[in-house]
């Protein structure tokens, strides 16, 4: 949920809403983009304001936002339904998360 993560799941967002939905119309029912962050909040280094602004855009955009969650594993699985092996993500909360493409964007600590 910092700066590179919230730029990529916005810029995400615009390629799927501009773009894949004028050439791929079909295909928009199965992509949706989450954004998992471990701390309480998003943008941690920025103004409250901007943190609560962007929570309420990504709302607005239905980009779905997991907060106090982690990745804690990644597992392959298969599901007759899929006809081929998916991925999902298990979180810290108890959920999981089935995707196709995961991007990991990951801080640096000074």
């Amino acid at each position: 949920g910092g700066p590179t993560s919230c730029e990529y799941a916005s810029e995400l967002h615009d390629f799927i809403t501009r773009d894949l939905a004028t050439l791929y119309p079909h295909l928009l029912p199965y992509v949706r983009v989450t954004l998992v962050e471990a701390s309480n909040h998003l943008l941690g280094p920025f103004e409250s304001s901007l943190r609560t602004y962007v929570l309420g855009l990504f709302k607005s955009r239905d980009i779905s936002v997991k907060l106090d969650t982690s990745v804690l594993s990644v597992e392959i699985f298969t599901d007759p339904s899929y006809g081929f092996e998916a991925s999902k993500a298990i979180l810290s909360s108890g959920e999981s998360l089935e995707f196709g493409t995961m991007v990991w964007s990951a801080g640096l600590s000074p």
